[in-house]
């Protein structure tokens, strides 16, 4: 089980990531990051109960309760507890299933990218910390920790390489998980290491017809990274130049240099502060299209059939034109799909003047006359969105109705935009509206539970809230 003598000490990628993991003590964060940290756990919770009545979290959770898996962990909305693994899987899969958890913009040189959902790693969290009866501001150091590492993997990435940006939780939980279980750092290398083995996701999970691997591609990884940091506390062993060496994650993660990106210290600013809460159960790059159609909806007075020309101006970015003008999402055939579609999230939101799940009731992408209505939209860009609105994905909806006047809305910043810092009250209303099957009460507890986690000397208190 131990690796050969002469790899034992050489410090590689993972050997610099575990011990800056495990070098940073909980208490030492700075309190805007802890806060950051409550607010978006919060807010995935609530996300995880509204994903709840989805057809691939109904999948998930029979294939775990089918494993009939034992452990002290809760599922979000179920009796019973489970393993820590299956646990990540069921909640990472009900938290994503929507599309409506946190997102993080990275802009680079060719202007804002999506940096991912490093949210779909906070059911490791979770998941760890009640088996091991982790502090609550353990568990939340752990969430500030693991996107950190979320984010600076991510800086490894090409965008323009085949795999999907899942990939980089494989680090981001093996280290979240190893650092709430008590790894050393050799110990912590080897489950990094060994989560690294699965990481390579390829990037049509996110394109084309998309199917239910969108949901559950992070969950799975998650699920293996937790198994990885379980092996590695058993002593098994994993290839400590995995990311560096030219047959390993090299062509993964090609970008930068993986040993300066985990010997640099926290920054002041550090990457959970620059995540986004969304307000709408889609795509981050369609926060602001859906907010102009529903902002549209009311000069229109809702009369979509009679429209003549419906214009979908963005910003002139790389990912955007792609996302644009991908057949698959232009005509989607599946709620996952639909849900990354910007005729339809447009489609939908001028016809209803609201979005949310219920929009995408009776797969009403199939409709004839609301295909006709995607069909009219012509998708562009512009330029000068980049420069009014950097950072971001902003939008301009135009239509000219039947009489030839023209009405537009746009929205430059999408509602829930960061900008260094989410507001307490935007994400305790949407946790009251995304989880409104519970009743005011218990909404009420799990919402004290979360902003009163990092005093708590365990998660028992809110873990309690969140079973059946």
């Amino acid at each position: 089980m131990s690796e050969k003598k002469s790899d034992a000490h050489k410090v590689t990628a993972v050997r610099a990531m575990a011990h800056w993991i495990l070098s940073i003590d909980s208490a030492s964060l700075p309190a805007a990051e802890i806060t950051q940290a409550k607010l978006l756990l919060l807010d995935s919770i609530g996300c995880g109960f509204a994903g709840r009545d989805e057809e691939a979290s109904h999948g998930v959770i029979a294939a775990c309760r089918n494993l009939q898996s034992t452990g002290p962990c809760t599922i979000i909305g179920e009796a019973g507890t489970t393993d820590m693994a299956h646990a990540a899987l069921a909640n990472g899969t009900l938290i994503r299933v929507i599309d409506l958890n946190d997102y993080v913009v990275v802009v680079g040189k060719n202007g804002p990218s999506i940096g991912g959902h490093p949210s779909d790693n906070i059911p490791v969290a979770l998941a760890v910390g009640q088996a091991r009866k982790r502090s609550g501001l353990d568990v939340l150091a752990a969430i500030v920790l693991g996107y950190e590492v979320f984010g600076r993997v991510k800086g490894l990435m090409d965008r323009k390489t085949p795999w999907d940006g899942v990939s980089v939780s494989a680090f981001a939980a093996a280290g979240m998980a190893g650092r709430l279980i008590g790894l050393n750092d050799d110990r912590m290398a080897h489950a990094l290491a060994l989560s690294g083995m699965s990481a390579p996701t390829p990037a049509l999970v996110r394109r084309g017809g998309l199917s239910a691997a969108k949901s559950i591609a992070n969950a799975l990884i998650a699920q293996r990274a937790i198994e990885a940091a379980l092996l590695a506390e058993q002593g098994l062993t994993g290839p400590m130049a995995i990311i560096e060496h030219e047959d390993g994650l090299h062509h993964v993660f090609p970008n930068g240099d993986p040993m300066a990106a985990f010997t640099a210290p926290l920054p002041a600013q550090s990457y959970i502060m620059g995540s986004n809460v969304k307000a709408y159960p889609c795509l981050a790059t369609g926060q602001s299209a859906v907010a102009a159609g529903v902002k549209l909806h009311q000069s229109i007075k809702g009369g979509v059939e009679s429209l003549k020309h419906i214009e979908v101006v963005m910003a002139d970015y790389p990912i955007v034109h792609r996302q644009q003008h991908d057949p698959g999402r232009a005509k989607p055939h599946s709620r996952e799909s639909a849900d990354h579609s910007f005729q339809f999230l447009v489609a939908a939101a001028l016809t209803d003047g609201a979005f949310g799940l219920a929009q995408y009731d009776n797969e009403r992408w199939r409709d004839p006359a609301f295909v006709a209505l995607m069909d009219r939209m012509v998708m562009t860009t512009d330029a000068t969105l980049n420069e009014r609105a950097p950072g971001t994905y902003p939008c301009i909806v135009r239509v000219v109705d039947q009489n030839g006047e023209t009405h537009s809305a746009e929205v430059l910043f999408p509602p829930g935009y960061s900008n260094g810092g989410i507001a307490e009250a935007e994400v305790v209303d949407k946790f009251h509206a995304t989880a409104s099957m519970l009743d005011k009460g218990r909404r009420d507890r799990i919402v004290a539970a979360v902003l009163g986690l990092d005093r708590a000397p365990n998660t028992a208190g809110l873990t309690e809230t969140l079973g059946a």
